[in-house]
Parts: structure tokens; sequence; C-alpha cells
């Protein structure tokens, strides 16, 4: 089967996608404004987005020429890209057998208002495809509010691959335990409820704990001051950005507790990562994480901004070294239940032949 990526080839996501696709047999064509070598995949690198709308019809003129030169059974446009151009809307002008894979952010509001060309242009993608793929129920139900026709939608969750993912032997000092956080250092991810909770459980915690940070972002100046503000800067770990699974699995095994308290979240692929790899996980009941996190089981739930609540919640499982370990075999557990990427290829397989298909009959 042919299949017609239009994505941003840079993007992790759209890497596992093609490459694992492309292994399982499909004959994958990516369309992309960036660069990047995928093995099993041709890649067309083309500019679709420009400032100038002459350059932009030009641009877009041809990219069509290679659509027709590729002439796909399916074209999936993964990620409905920038909101800050109408270059995608022109680009699937007139495609037939369009999917789209909608991955969280390019369609969850950041802010509480939403500016009407982001609204416009979210509605006419949206209702522009012939079949909708999201993450999770949560992404499921904040697409339906875009729809004006009926158009059938599948959850596929970002799996990962547990042979990357594992529990390993803990190697570190075990009368310190150490938290972890791993996301970019922006606000919706809550890093300032990180440090705070931070605090509030080291004053309280009748174990010694430490703080390991992994990302960057627009906030690492001011966390770091705020770190040294609360009298808990030396006893924090920043990382930085850590660049690939090999480097995420090494942080995560490095740690006992995985902390994701985000203020807006439609999945939250770090907290199956955790998870695969046998921690238990403190994280905020909103979006797809309870889809991810049973309260009690794999871990536990606290509100969007409490940070008493997490620093209670810290303080429970750093206390209770039984409890951590059943979490942690437990989330291990419900990922390869419900969240192993090879279960998510499959299920992508089977979406292309059923929408092929229907398409054909």
């Amino acid at each position: 089967m042919k299949i017609c990526f239009i994505s941003e080839a840079k993007s992790i996501h759209t890497q596992r996608w093609a490459s694992s696709l492309g292994k399982a047999g499909c004959n994958i064509h990516l369309v992309s404004s960036s660069e990047a070598d995928i093995q099993n995949v041709k890649i067309y690198h083309l500019p679709i987005y420009c400032h100038n709308p002459l350059q932009q019809i030009f641009n877009n003129y041809r990219v069509k020429r290679v659509f027709n030169e590729i002439k796909p059974d399916i074209f999936h446009l993964f990620g409905l890209f920038s909101m800050s151009s109408f270059g995608t809307m022109l680009l699937t002008r007139r495609l037939n057998n369009l999917i789209i894979s909608v991955w969280g952010s390019d369609v969850v509001r950041t802010t509480n208002r939403e500016s009407a060309k982001s609204l416009f242009i979210k509605k006419y993608l949206l209702n522009k495809a012939d079949y909708l793929i999201s993450t999770s129920n949560y992404l499921t139900l904040e697409i339906q509010k875009y729809l004006h026709r009926s158009i059938e939608i599948d959850t596929i969750p970002w799996g990962v691959d547990l042979d990357k993912f594992y529990p390993e032997s803990k190697q570190h000092d075990q009368e310190i335990l150490k938290l972890g956080f791993a996301k970019k250092l922006h606000k919706i991810y809550a890093p300032d409820i990180v440090l705070k909770a931070f605090k509030f459980a080291s004053d309280r915690c009748n174990k010694k704990i430490i703080l390991r940070i992994a990302g960057d972002g627009p906030m690492t100046s001011h966390l770091k001051n705020e770190a040294m503000k609360l009298g808990v800067a030396n006893h924090i770990d920043w990382l930085g950005w850590l660049q690939t699974s090999n480097d995420l699995r090494k942080f995560y095994n490095s740690i006992d507790i995985f902390l994701m308290p985000s203020r807006r979240e439609s999945f939250g692929v770090s907290a199956v990562e955790a998870s695969a790899s046998g921690l238990p996980v403190i994280a905020s009941k909103f979006g797809g994480i309870p889809e991810i996190i049973i309260n009690q089981e794999n871990g536990l739930l606290v509100d969007p901004e409490d940070f008493e609540g997490l620093g209670k919640a810290i303080i429970l499982l750093a206390e209770n070294e039984e409890l951590r370990l059943k979490m942690g075999a437990k989330g291990r557990k419900y990922v390869k239940e419900k969240f192993d990427w090879n279960l998510s290829v499959d299920k992508m397989l089977k979406i292309y032949e059923k929408f092929k298909k229907e398409k054909n009959n």
C-alpha cells in the first residue's frame, strides 16, 4: 500500500511512524518542509509555508505536482501544522482519501481564548478529512467540538518501544530518593509547581530527596532563580534536554518517582515511558493523563496547580518503598497491555486496510 505522509521529517513522532510503517511493508513517501534521513521512507524536501502569498501559491503548486507523481492510495497528514499559516489548507484542498492524525497541541488550546484565525483553520482541516485519528479519548472529545459533519475518529495512543524503555537494577544510593521531571520547561507543563512541591516535601519528608530535571525551555532561568529563593537549589540536578531514547531510559532508571503535574496535556507520552520503566507516576488529573495513570494503581493523581497535594503525594511514596515498587510493577504491566508501540503500529495498519477497502467499495 502506498502512503503519502505530509508532516515534518525532523519530528521524532513522524520519524517513528514513517519508519515503523515502512518496515511493516507500507510504501511510505514523506513530503516535508524539513530534512531528515528516515529508514524505509522516501522523502521529498519541499517548501510548504511562506508568508508571501504569491510564493505560497507557487510552493503549493510544486507540492501538488509531487502528489500527482506519487499517486498514493492514502494521503496522511500528521498534525495540523502551524496555525500561523494557511499553507496546510491550500495543501489539502481537493485531496481525496485523506486521513488526519491529530497530535494534541495542534488542537488543544494552550489558553482559554482562541483566535478567529486558528478556529477557522482547525475547523476547515478537521472537516476536510475522510478519517481522523487521535491519541486519547480526551483528544477525541476535543476534536468533535470542531466538526460540523460526521467523521469517523479512531484512537491510537503514542505507544512506547518496550525494548527501549524498561526497568533496570537501581545502582544509585538507596538512602537518597530521587524524583524526576522530564518535559519542556514551559508553563503548561508546570515545572514551577514541581519546584514548590519539592520544597513542600523536602521540609516534611522523613526521607532525604533530590530532584532531577531533564529539559530546557523559556522558563529555565526563572526556575533556577526560584530554586535559589526556595532554598532547594543544592538538591536539584539540571540535566538539560535529553536527545535520545537511550538518554531518557538512563534518566528514568536513575530516579524512583516520576512527576508530571501538567496544566494541559492531551496524552502524556512521558508518563507512558516512565511507567514502562517501572516507575510510579504522580501526575495531574487533566486531559488524557487519567487514561494512562490509574489513581492508586500505577500512580497518584492530583489536581492541577495543587503543589501541596503533589508534595503530599511525594511524601507518601517516598516513605513507602513497598507501595512505590508495587505501583511501578503495575505501571509496566499496564503499558504492556495498552501502550506497546507494536500494538499502535498494528492498529494503524488495520485502519489503512479498512479505509482503503471502504473507499474501493
